[in-house]
């Protein structure tokens, strides 16, 4: 039926949007928004990009294709590393399309290495390390390097570095259209995708100098830096026009972000406050096994620097062998960790991730869990839960709302999730990857750079001949995305996504009634440890995302 043409802004909101729509700031985006239909566009919990992105492209919630953050627990462990595609089974809409005989370009997306054999070309996003396979089919490797592509920034943002950091920041996003380009006019499409993630990231650096009300913001450094975030607004509507001079007029261009973008204020140790009521206990190491772990840290003798040494299979058959609390126990990781302060055999609860998340320290489910599935679990949830509602700061309450994984996500993988998520002063107040441990209080000012964080709410504008123009439109899902250009595209619609096809944004009767087939639901445990989870690519992708302020 229809070619569809998708570009992803990363943590793009209408909030921002659309004042500077009126303003005359982003022509581009304006055409798309006036002749077509466009909606507010809500995120998953967590609103994060790993969740949030793989649900806009599989149509299905985290419980059913099992990506919940940046990090997850490595099986039969408590240690965090790093969240990628293959570790847990789901289709994505290119997967899909490739199965009906579509040609399809992906580009940019973040989870989604390594690429998936699709018919066509994939090049992975955010969460692919950067000595890594990037791109099916393989050999476009070399025409990338060719062509100078980057996925990443080279320069780490750092204060004092502001204008060398968006000079790169704009050099990534060209270089990103440019391999899109010039896909697009050589290679046979029925589908394509970018996503550009320059928004969020500016964003999550600069939002105090846009925002006066910001407890960091400064008059002077805003002189300089106030219009850095509307400045990379119009950076990306001047590369949408670029892509929409090489595509025809019955192509359907669709906008779509994964969340939208607001400040934060208060960074937030729930391990502390957790401790402080009673349901995590830190361990009280012995003092000679501490001083051994910090004087092989001191000399590098741990597992992130040894590992691609014994990157072999004989070194892995043996450490197989070895159960993972033991190999944890003898060899520390070069940085402190929630796995080695909690003493597990007595913690009920406990937090990691981004943004506010609650585990409960389950037996059956976590290597050394206690507590009781059924009325003991229950129990407990009903306990912190309360327990949340009545933490305050500076006098006032923190606690919006508390969520419970088992009304949020359905599916497979739905008890990998948390088992509580918390918003707190509308995400304004939020966690940290690897920073569950900083620090003595529950709350502080942020303890890394960023002045921004995500929002609820995203966007999805749609214009082309199929799409009615009634423009703004009330909000939407963002599992409703996949099933909504499965349609347009002419394709059956799996039975088991969470999402519907946005009939009111069509106005097509060629299309006719979207069509659902039968599909088998992906099941299975949780892949087993990838080979490269202690090696070179995996320091590679934590150093990344530690250096866009995602860990610590």
């Amino acid at each position: 039926m229809y070619r569809v043409l998708v570009i992803g802004l990363d943590a793009a909101g209408l909030d921002l949007i659309e004042p500077w729509i009126a303003a005359g700031y982003l022509p581009n985006i304006a055409r798309i928004l006036r002749n077509g239909a466009y909606a507010p566009l809500r995120s998953t919990i967590p609103v994060m990009s790993p969740p949030a992105w793989t649900s806009m492209i599989t149509g299905l919630n985290p419980g059913k294709h099992g990506v919940f953050d940046f990090v997850r627990l490595l099986p039969g462990s408590y240690r965090l590393y790093s969240t990628r595609r293959d570790q847990t089974t789901y289709r994505t809409i290119f997967d899909h399309a490739s199965a009906h005989g579509r040609h399809v370009i992906a580009i940019n997306i973040p989870i989604t290495y390594p690429p998936a054999p699709v018919r066509g070309v994939m090049i992975a996003g955010l969460g692919a390390p950067r000595n890594g396979r990037l791109a099916h089919p393989p050999e476009l490797e070399v025409e990338l390097r060719r062509w100078g592509y980057r996925s990443d920034m080279d320069v780490a943002f750092a204060p004092g570095k502001e204008q060398e950091w968006i000079v790169d920041l704009q050099h990534v996003t060209r270089v990103q259209t440019d391999a899109m380009l010039r896909l697009l006019k050589r290679e046979p499409w029925d589908l394509a995708m970018l996503v550009y993630r320059a928004i969020d990231e500016v964003e999550t650096y600069f939002w105090h100098h846009m925002d006066p009300g910001h407890p960091q913001h400064d008059p002077e450094q805003a002189k300089l830096y106030g219009s850095a975030i509307l400045k990379v607004h119009r950076l990306l509507d001047e590369e949408i026009g670029r892509l929409l001079e090489v595509v025809d007029s019955d192509t359907v261009v669709v906008i779509a972000s994964d969340h939208g973008g607001g400040p934060a204020h208060k960074e937030v140790f729930l391990n502390v406050w957790l401790e402080q009521q009673g349901w995590l206990v830190r361990r009280r190491g012995h003092p000679l096994n501490e001083w051994r772990k910090q004087m092989m840290r001191r000399l590098h003798l741990t597992s992130d620097h040894l590992a691609p040494i014994l990157d072999f299979p004989l070194a892995w058959r043996i450490r197989n062998l070895i159960p993972q609390r033991l190999q944890h126990a003898l060899v520390p990781e070069s940085f402190v960790t929630l796995a080695d302060v909690v003493d597990w055999s007595r913690t009920r609860a406990y937090s990691f991730g981004n943004i506010g998340q609650i585990y409960v320290n389950l037996r059956g489910r976590e290597p050394q869990g206690i507590v009781e599935p059924g009325a003991e679990y229950e129990r407990l949830l009903d306990e912190i839960t309360e327990a949340l509602y009545s933490l305050t700061d500076e006098g006032h309450p923190v606690v919006d709302a508390v969520y419970r994984g088992r009304d949020l996500y359905t599916g497979p993988y739905s008890e990998y999730g948390p088992d509580l998520n918390i918003i707190m002063r509308g995400m304004a107040y939020v966690t940290q990857s690897w920073r569950e441990t900083a620090g003595n209080q529950i709350f502080s000012a942020s303890g890394t750079y960023y002045t921004g964080i995500h929002r609820p709410l995203g966007m999805l504008a749609m214009s082309g001949p199929p799409v009615a123009a009634p423009g703004s439109l009330p909000e939407v899902q963002i599992v409703d995305v996949a099933p909504t250009l499965m349609w347009l595209m002419g394709l059956p619609i799996p039975d088991d996504v969470d999402g519907r096809p946005l009939e009111e944004m069509i106005a097509d009767e060629r299309l006719g009634t979207p069509a659902f087939i039968h599909v088998e639901q992906a099941t299975g445990p949780l892949a087993p440890r990838a080979t490269w989870t202690d090696s070179a690519q995996e320091r590679d992708v934590l150093a990344r995302l530690r250096e866009l302020g995602y860990l610590e």
